[in-house]
């Protein structure tokens, strides 16, 4: 009878060591996932910060110019008005506007606009901007203050379209050329614009 007892109290003690250690894992097991979720929220918001900061520093920075100054030419190409011919003047200063109205004044001329396949693709080559004294400089020239340039390559695609919407003739342009851009306020304007090359094909 005193071993029956006392098997059946080992069995017992080993039942309820077995479910603490079966405990203790699980509570080591919901630690570690904590951590892990803890871990991933931190590099997420770590990831976001930086990625926000990014995006701030762009929406500023002169290339960030450039290419909203395309965006606007496109529209007024796609849409030749003289509402968006004026509209092309808060983004193109005088000296830029030399070169960039004769396509779109050739547009509103023939009663065509882009459409279709129109679009461009910018690469951005070089920027050179005013750099502090105690930064370090990555950019190949320095401008005056207030001023900066921006190289780049570009591919436009010209689908001009009649007023009905019919393809008149359409072209692909390839180009190299540098924006010299001024700052306004907290943002710039593109007051220049040199070609380095520059090639046209048809579609």
């Amino acid at each position: 009878m005193l071993a029956v007892l006392l098997l059946a109290g080992m069995v017992i003690w080993a039942n309820q060591r077995e479910a603490v250690l079966k405990t203790s894992d699980a509570r080591a097991s919901l630690a570690e996932e904590r951590a892990a979720t803890l871990e991933a929220i931190v590099t997420v918001q770590a990831r976001t910060q930086d990625a926000t900061a990014t995006a701030r520093a762009l929406v500023g920075s002169p290339e960030a110019a450039v290419d909203r100054s395309l965006n606007v030419l496109l529209a007024a190409e796609r849409d030749p008005t003289q509402e968006r011919l004026r509209a092309l003047s808060d983004e193109f200063g005088p000296a830029a506007l030399t070169v960039v109205r004769p396509e779109v004044e050739h547009l509103l001329s023939g009663g065509l606009h882009l459409g279709g396949d129109s679009a461009y693709e910018l690469d951005v080559l070089v920027i050179a901007t005013p750099v502090p004294q105690d930064a370090v400089a990555t950019q190949t020239s320095t401008p005056t203050p207030g001023h900066a340039s921006v190289s780049t390559r570009e591919r436009w695609i010209y689908d001009e379209r009649t007023a009905d919407d019919q393809r008149s003739r359409c072209l692909i342009e390839t180009s190299d050329q540098t924006y010299t851009l001024q700052q306004a306020g907290t943002d710039w304007q593109v007051v220049d614009i040199k070609f380095a090359t520059a090639s046209r094909t048809d579609c």
